[in-house]
């Protein structure tokens, strides 16, 4: 085990130096709890606010812009405006979708990519919706054409009261 343990450390102890050449670079501020980014094209961006504002950052002219868009997010504890992703001119987002009295989901919708107005489609949402501002951790992953998308549990606890027999769905067993 102890020789497990110090190849584990010498491994990691030898990469150290690939990290050390790692730079950082600003390449904007001034965000209201920005939350993601995309690259539309070099020097485009698109940025995610948790408030709902999706922006577009332009960082050769060095403007900014909000672009309209349909969606019906509900910033609530940690959810809002959640990830972006741009694949092949359109728009994947995932987002605090605001249900109605009181309840919210994970959702994800895709659009046209257009600088002015999005007009997004759903293209996932978690069921039940619930009254909850827990866990809607989600990402957007794109690969060979293929959207993966990954959701948060939102409370363990809130599920079970509103359907006891999730529990088998959520644990794999009971």
């Amino acid at each position: 085990m102890k020789k497990y343990i110090v190849l584990i450390f010498s491994l990691l102890f030898l990469s150290l130096p690939s990290f050390a050449n790692t730079e950082l670079t600003k390449i904007a501020d001034r965000f209201q709890a920005p939350w993601s980014l995309t690259i539309v094209k070099q020097n485009l961006y698109l940025v995610t606010e948790k408030s709902g504002n999706l922006v577009l950052l332009n960082r050769e002219t060095n403007t900014r812009k909000k672009i309209s868009h349909n969606l019906n997010v509900l910033e609530d504890g940690q959810g809002g405006l959640l990830d972006v992703m741009y694949h092949k001119d359109y728009v994947y987002v995932t987002y605090a979708e605001n249900r109605g009295q009181g309840t919210t989901s994970t959702s994800a919708a895709r659009a046209k990519f257009n600088e002015s107005k999005l007009e997004f489609t759903n293209i996932f949402r978690a069921e039940p919706p619930i009254n909850s501002g827990y866990h809607f951790g989600s990402r957007i992953v794109i690969k060979d054409d293929y959207v993966f998308l990954s959701a948060g549990e939102r409370g363990v606890i809130v599920l079970l009261k509103i359907q006891p027999n999730i529990r088998a769905v959520l644990y794999g067993f009971i």
